[in-house]
Order: structure tokens, then sequence, then C-alpha cells
């Protein structure tokens, strides 16, 4: 039995060389990885074409000041409403294609709609001209005009052929006055200005709400040559500004438009990550990747990687470069040890198509390698324990 003891602890030491030579050497494949290593692709390389070590980046500690000239230069700009769409909507108002109809009544006993007084009733439609044709008026102008003025005009047109005439216009088929939302709805189609001053939040809520959250959806309003482009939370958070009045022959057009920015490294859940609000600040950008990972990350080591206009990049006091014409390729860093930083990134936009990456800490990879040993070594022990403890220098 010893002598089997002293066998068992020799295969141990052999192993432990192994190990050793394996980490010594890049190319050792016991070790888990999620594909090739830099050497197996060096190795296999027909053509090793280095990156340009010329191109630089500017590395911008983020601090109060950062964080302030960051917030002011991506400040939303004032979005001014168009001048057609302050007016409130044409109800009321007939329009081509409409149904009309129109009741005239006279004074006397006897006249040219009919007897005892009895009001004569006529269904007519707007024709593609604008007008309506009535009889002994002739055609009179009604596309445009409201009901009252219509009425106004038959009376005028009957004055000296009948006696003391009245007339009221009402809609029946209202064809003219509607709104078509299209796009990224629940049910897109033609819907009818049915009262007046209708918003813009009243015609999506007709046409069964927006498909996509909010802040993922843009909103454009069509009116004659006039256009508006607002993101569906802007009109919902300020809505005594964009929640503007629809008129009759205006086209509602909703899209999905997500926002997304990358989140890599030592990171809870790394991956793409969708603006779910906006503005989306780096504490907000953070807190949707679930925090650092406690078992890797550093906190010293949070960097944004963006292209930022040079303007912005001459309020920070970064040297330029003649190749820095329109864009200066600057990475953020971000300190968490110290306690002020968390004001900081709380005031830190992120932006579309930014790259967030946490960096491990120095040891971690270290400690994940000595964890995977030690479970190895407990592999290798076994025979040991099933062949007794035994000391090894007898």
């Amino acid at each position: 039995m010893k002598r089997i003891g002293r066998l068992v602890w020799r295969r141990i030491d052999r192993y432990m060389v192994v190990v050793g030579l394996c980490i010594a050497s890049t190319g050792c494949d016991l070790l888990p990885s999620d594909g090739p290593n830099a050497n197996g692709m060096l190795a296999h390389a027909s053509v090793n074409l280095k990156a340009n070590p010329v191109m630089r980046f500017a590395l911008v500690g983020i601090d109060s000041r950062i964080a302030r000239d960051a917030e002011q230069f991506y400040q939303p700009a004032a979005i001014a409403v168009p001048a057609a769409f302050q007016q409130s909507g044409s109800f009321g108002r007939a329009g081509v294609g409409d149904v009309l109809r129109v009741t005239i009544w006279e004074a006397g006993d006897v006249g040219l709609f009919g007897k005892d007084r009895k009001g004569a009733d006529m269904t007519v439609r707007v024709d593609v001209d604008g007008t309506i044709a009535l009889p002994f008026t002739g055609r009179i102008p009604a596309a445009g005009r409201r009901l009252s003025e219509i009425e106004a005009a038959i009376v005028a047109r009957l004055e000296g052929q009948a006696v003391q005439p009245q007339a009221t216009v009402m809609v029946v088929d209202n064809v003219s006055s509607a709104v078509s939302v299209q796009g990224d709805v629940g049910k897109a189609g033609p819907y009818p200005v049915a009262k007046a001053n209708l918003r813009l939040l009243d015609m999506i809520a007709m046409a069964g709400g927006a498909k996509s959250p909010p802040y993922e959806t843009v909103v454009r309003i069509t009116r004659g040559r006039s256009t508006m482009s607002i993101g569906l939370q802007d009109v919902i958070d300020q809505p005594e500004k964009f929640n503007v009045s629809v008129a009759a022959g205006d086209t509602l057009l909703l899209t999905r438009n997500p926002r997304k920015f990358l989140a890599l490294g030592a990171v809870a859940q790394p991956g793409e990550q969708v603006f779910r609000r906006s503005p989306l600040t780096l504490s907000d950008g953070l807190g949707q990747a679930l925090g650092l990972d406690p078992a890797r990350a550093d906190a010293k080591a949070i960097y944004l990687f963006r292209r930022e206009p040079v303007e912005l990049a001459r309020r920070y006091g970064v040297q330029l470069l003649p190749e820095d014409r329109d864009t200066v390729p600057i990475v953020y860093q971000l300190d968490l040890k110290a306690p002020q930083s968390f004001f900081v990134m709380s005031g830190f936009p992120v932006r579309p198509n930014d790259i967030l990456f946490v960096s491990a800490a120095p040891l971690a990879e270290v400690a994940r390698f000595m964890q995977i040993l030690s479970g190895a070594t407990a592999t290798v022990a076994i025979p040991r324990t099933l062949a007794g403890n035994y000391p090894s220098g007898q």
C-alpha cells in the first residue's frame, strides 16, 4: 500500500509540472476559451497586416466640469411648432365628397318647394369642383365653407323666388373631414374628425395606439406642405406644446426608431441595450446593464467610447491634430471608487451607438485561473483518497 501511495504522489507531481508548463505556454488547450487565442491566429495567418499605430484617441476623465459641458452640449434643442399647426382644425366645414341634407322652408301655404309650410328635404353631394346644385339656385360653392355660410347662400339665391325662404344644412356623410393615421399603430386607416378640437393624441388613441413604447416612437404630421416630426414621448411630456389640434386632410405617420448602445466587459448583463428613456444618463445605462459584475469588475476602469464633435473636444481642452476635422475619438473614464463619481454620472449623457466597457480587475484573471487549478487538483487528488492517507516520504 505504501508503494501505491508513492506512485500516486509521483503522478500528482508530474501533473503539476504539466499544468505549470501550460501556464508558461500560450497554446495550452486545457484552459477553457471561446475560440483560438492570439498566437494560434498568428500562426495560421498567411498575411499579418497590423493596425495603424498612428491612430490615437483622447482619454478624458469624467468629472463635474466634463459632465456639465457634455450635458449642455447635448441639451435637446427647442423644437418650434410650425405656424400651420398652431391653428385649430377646420371642423364644421364642408368638403369635396361630403353628403349634405338641405331642408328649405317657406312662409306661404303654396311655394316652390311644398305646401302647408312643410319643409322640403334634399340630399346632395359636394361635387369635385366644390359646389352643390339645388333647384332654383344653380350651383352654390360649398367646399371649405361652414354650414351656416352655405345656408345663407341658399337663402340669398332664393330671394325673390320663394316666400320668405329659410334653409338648414346638415352633414350626413363626412367624407372630407378625415385624418389618415398610418405606420406603427394598432389599426391604421382614415378616421373622421368627429368633433371640434380633436388633438394628436386623440387620433393616435382612435387608431389603437402606438405599437412601440413612446420613447421609441416618432410621430410625423403633415398638413398641406407643412410637416412636423416629434417624439411621442415629447408629446406626452409636453402636451400643451406638441399635442396640437388635427385638421381634415392631415396625415399622421408613426414609426419605430429604437436607439441603442453596447455594454461590454465586466457588467452583469453585457450586450446591446435599448434606450428605455430619453435622455439617458450614464447611471441609467449602467442600471440597464444591471451594474458591475462584483466578481470581475474594476470600479476604477469604466470607459465610454464615442466620437465627439470638434467643438466639444475644444471645450474639454483636447489638443487637436490636423486630421481632426469633424470628430475626435474620445474615451471617457469614470472612477467609481471616488464617491463623487456617483453624482457626476447621473448627469453625463449616453448617446446612441456608444460603447460602454468595464475592464476586469487585475487579479480577476488570476483568481479565475486559480479556481480552475483548484478544481483540477481536487480531481487528481481522488486516487490518494482511494489509496489511503500514507506519508509520501515512506
